[in-house]
């Protein structure tokens, strides 16, 4: 349960329930996803602090923890407490602090998953229908509000994933991920600093930099 992924409440009636099934991709919330994906896109690099709520439905646990995502084209890392995510674009390392472990795998170009934020920003693009539910609104942002549903539910480890994205500024605000298994996660973006400078040796496992012992899982083969 040390791991991610994505954040905040919107309650979705019945009526807007309806409104998906009939309404294949709304072409309201393309255009602000489309806008969402340019900005984003513009950028060389990204820094993202972020706040975040694991939710167990089934057992009624909940973690909050605070985080960070480096983001360069394809390649990501992701450091939450006692456990770092890290991606060359191809090979994903996960490293575990408490059982010093790491697995190495290779997701397929279609896998789903929500500790990819390379993904995040364009995930609309394939396999999703997606809704504007409708405007939030703080005391000083504005938030499009964005409910996507897999069109193949039967093999999406998610029901729904819903975006907040500001309004003014183009950019995300929060993410919620509702897992078939109870297993929710809610992240809050607190800062976005882009184009900033990011060795490329953030994205590749070196052993030498871990502590001494650590285990290696390779479920590459």
């Amino acid at each position: 349960m040390k791991y991610l992924f994505l954040s905040s409440l919107v309650f979705l009636s019945m009526s807007f329930a309806f409104s998906q099934v009939e309404l294949n991709k709304d072409p309201k919330a393309k255009k602000v996803l489309d806008a969402l994906a340019k900005k984003t896109k513009s950028y060389n690099s990204l820094r993202i602090k972020f706040d975040y709520l694991v939710e167990n439905k089934q057992n009624g646990l909940k973690e909050n923890h605070t985080g960070y995502a480096f983001l360069q084209a394809k390649k990501y890392k992701i450091i939450i407490p006692g456990t770092e995510i890290f991606s060359d674009g191809k090979t994903v390392w996960t490293y575990m602090k408490e059982s010093n472990e790491i697995t190495i795998t290779e997701p397929g170009p279609d896998e789903e998953s929500i500790f990819n934020p390379a993904k995040l920003f364009t995930i609309y693009e394939t396999g999703y229908k997606y809704l504007l539910i409708g405007e939030e609104q703080t005391e000083k942002k504005i938030f499009n509000v964005i409910d996507l549903f897999p069109e193949k539910s039967s093999e999406s480890p998610y029901s729904k994933i819903r975006i907040r994205v500001d309004k003014i500024e183009n950019e995300i605000y929060s993410v919620e991920t509702y897992g078939k298994s109870g297993l929710n996660h809610f992240l809050t973006v607190s800062e976005i600093k882009p184009d900033i400078k990011i060795s490329e040796q953030l994205f590749i496992f070196d052993e030498k930099k871990f502590p001494k012992g650590i285990e290696i899982i390779d479920m590459r083969f």
